[in-house]
Formats: structure tokens, sequence, C-alpha cells
């Protein structure tokens, strides 16, 4: 059967890329890998509308930069079209020419002014850029992100501040799809917004529910990127949570190498021209607890790739239903560093709620705070204080509150007492 062939047209989807012709003929290729002698495999399966059985060959695992012999001679054992070789020959060129062509170079003054960074959740997680959170190991990191996680999916609030929303899918190497779904629904209940089917207008293929997307998680996260990549384009996935960053590196978030090959791999799992915002949870050294300070792993390039980083310091609440939690902003390529952040959590029948908090409100958290705020709030509670009096108040060293009051324009000195030239502390 030979007919004219139309012109076909392309659709890529994350790692996955169709090529379609009006005949009803489809060739579709995923999991594309590019051999360092630069021969291209995929798998390829092949359908045509047009036959009584449309299904005609694959998923096959073959190189598509070489002659497809075997691959046409299977389809000419199901098939009377007698143009195979035409129509592989179109989707190789078609679709190596869209792999290969990476992120485009842009003149950026040619460019429509973009729109500026937005917050997706307030202080928090901004637009298509990595966040890190770390601290000790138990504290609540979990169900803090996943509360993070919740408030974006659904478009609520959380804390008292506004998420906007955006499908979250949630990579878990750490717990369990039971464990999840419950605080999960927890999190919901609490606020009566039902956990079940939620469709999405722009997605309507994605399954979306009153829930987070998740998924399991084991190995590196490389070796799941071409996956995860096409699932991120079918769900419109917005925000992804990592928990956590040791096991998604491959155990080694020491080195420097796992740690460029992740954030490698958070680049790829998206498009370029509108990456997912990720918040990735990481664990405080075993060296760093030792030393009495706190600060995520090893490698300064978990420090230096993220373009937010942040410390959650926990003090449990007088009752056992509750724990007061601080979010201090260590690392800022937005903007200033912000004042740090107060939560409680709250367990309940009805569920658990994450509420605003005044960390003033709990002198264990307020101990976390750097020196200078802590400072700042001295005086703004008792008035002008002397050194002496402020080395008391706050059990601090006097040389290294002088060294703060003196290397700080927020601070003066009048009469022998310090006072601020500006409200310090906490919002």
């Amino acid at each position: 059967m030979m007919e004219r062939l139309t012109v076909p047209s392309l659709e890529a989807m994350g790692t996955t890329y169709i090529v379609r012709w009006d005949e009803g003929v489809e060739i579709r290729l995923d999991r594309i890998y590019e051999h360092r002698d630069y021969q291209v495999d995929a798998e390829v399966t092949i359908s045509d509308d047009q036959e009584l059985s449309p299904h005609l060959l694959g998923p096959v695992r073959t190189s598509i930069t070489k002659t497809w012999r075997s691959v046409i001679a299977d389809l000419d054992n199901v098939s009377e079209r007698g143009d195979w070789r035409q129509r592989l020959t179109q989707a190789s060129i078609l679709v190596l020419e869209r792999y290969r062509a990476g992120v485009p170079i842009v003149a950026l003054g040619a460019m429509q002014p973009p729109e500026p960074i937005a917050e997706v959740l307030p202080g928090i997680v901004w637009a298509n850029l990595p966040t890190l959170v770390y601290g000790a190991g138990g504290i609540g990191k979990s169900q803090m992100a996943l509360a993070f996680a919740s408030a974006l999916h659904t478009g609520t609030e959380v804390g008292g501040r506004q998420a906007i929303q955006g499908n979250v899918l949630f990579l878990d190497w750490e717990t369990s799809d039971r464990m999840t779904w419950h605080r999960n629904r927890g999190l919901l209940r609490a606020r009566d917004i039902e956990p079940g089917d939620w469709p999405d207008p722009d997605y309507p293929l994605a399954g979306r529910t009153g829930m987070v997307f998740y998924r399991f998680m084991s190995g590196p996260i490389w070796d799941s990127v071409e996956f995860l990549k096409s699932e991120i384009a079918r769900m419109g996935i917005k925000t992804v949570v990592i928990d956590s960053a040791g096991p998604a590196s491959g155990g080694e978030p020491e080195a420097a190498a796992p740690t460029l090959k992740f954030f490698d791999s958070l680049r790829d799992m998206s498009d370029p021209s509108d990456p997912v915002q990720t918040i990735i949870l990481a664990h405080v050294t075993h060296e760093a607890r030792k030393g009495g300070r706190s600060s995520p792993f090893g490698s300064v390039y978990w420090i230096n790739l993220p373009r937010n980083v942040f410390e959650l310091a926990v003090s449990a609440g007088q009752r056992q239903n509750h724990s007061d939690y601080a979010l201090h902003h260590r690392k800022s390529n937005t903007g200033s560093l912000r004042p740090p952040l107060g939560f409680r959590l709250t367990w309940g029948d009805d569920g658990c709620t994450i509420d605003d908090l005044d960390i003033r409100q709990n002198s264990k958290l307020v101990a976390t705070l750097p020196l200078g705020e802590r400072v700042g709030i001295a005086i703004g509670e008792h008035g002008a204080l002397s050194t002496a009096d402020l080395a008391e108040l706050l059990d601090a060293p006097t040389r290294s509150l002088s060294a703060t009051l003196s290397g700080d324009d927020r601070f003066v000195s009048k009469n022998g007492a310090w006072e601020t030239t500006e409200p310090l502390g906490v919002d």
C-alpha cells in the first residue's frame, strides 16, 4: 500500500517524542540516550490507525541513527505500507534535531521584559528556583515540607501565608505512601478540604486529587530523570519536593561531583523555559552537630546552588499536641535575608494545623536567633540598655556583644546605652 506522505508533526512531552502523519501513522520515541560515539538509542513504538490491529511494533529499543533494517523488516511482516524507510528517516531527523538543540541562546535585550520572580509561598518558595531547608534529624522537616506542599497544591494558606496554586509532586526516599497519605489527609481534614478527585482543566489526564502527587524513590535521582520529566510535563507539576538530599544524591552528599549531578538533574526534570521550583530537605551533618553549629552537608554546593537556604529549628510545646518552629533565612539570591518565620504545628482530632507564631513567645526559639536579632528584641522590650545589661539579659559574652553592636549600623550608643536606629526582630 503506497500513498503520498503528508508532512509529519512532532510533539515533545518531557523526554517523549511523538511523530504523527495525517494518514494515521504514529511513531513514539521514549528514553532517548546518546552514547559517547554519538549513536542514539530509543524505545520505539509504532501504530497505524488504518490497520485492523493498530499497534504494529514495540516498545523495542533500537538505534535511531543507523539503518532501521531490522525494524523495517518487522513492520513489513505486519503492514502493507511500503514507505516505512521514509517515515522512520523523517522521524529520526525531526526527533534528533529537537533532542540535540538543547536550550537555545537568547539575546536578552530582545526579550520581552519578564515578570519579577514570584513568591509562590511568600518568604519561603520562589517560582522556578530551588529552595533548601535543613535541620537536625527527627524534628519534623518532612511534615513541615508536606504542609508547604499541600498549601501550594491546593492554593490555600499555611502559617498565615497564601500560596499560589500549582500541582505538586512529592519525591520520597525516607517514608512511604501510607505515612504520607495519613499526614496529607490530616492537613486537609483540618481545613475541610476533600482529598478525592479534583479535575485539572489544563491537564485533564493528570488524575489530580486534593492530595499531592507522590512517588516513592530509591537510588539517585538522576536514574529517574527521564521518567520524571515526562510525568512532570504530563501532570503539569509546578513544585517538586525532595525528601531528602542525601539518598537523592546517591548517598554521597559530602562529595562535590554527586552534588553537582543532583542539581543538574533538577534542571533536567522540566522545561528550561519554565522550570519547576523545588523544596529540598537536608539533614545537619554529624560533624556540624559535634561542633555545636548547624549547616547542611559538607559540600559547599549545597549552599551555593540553591537560591534560598533555610534552617528549621524546633522547640517542643508545653503540651504534647504541638511543636513550635522557627525558619531561619540563612542565604538568599532573591533579595535581602528575611526575618525568621515562626510556625506552630498542632495535632488534634480534626487533623493537623500550621499556624503563624511570633517566636518571641518561645524562649528556646529566641535563643536560635542571631545575636543581633536578640539584641534588637531585648532593646525593643526593655528600652536602651548598656553592654553589661545586655550581656546579663542575653547570657552572651561581652566581647561578642561589643563586636556585634559596634559592627552593626542598626545600633547606636547614646549616653552609655544602646538604642536601635530601626525596629528589629521578627515579623
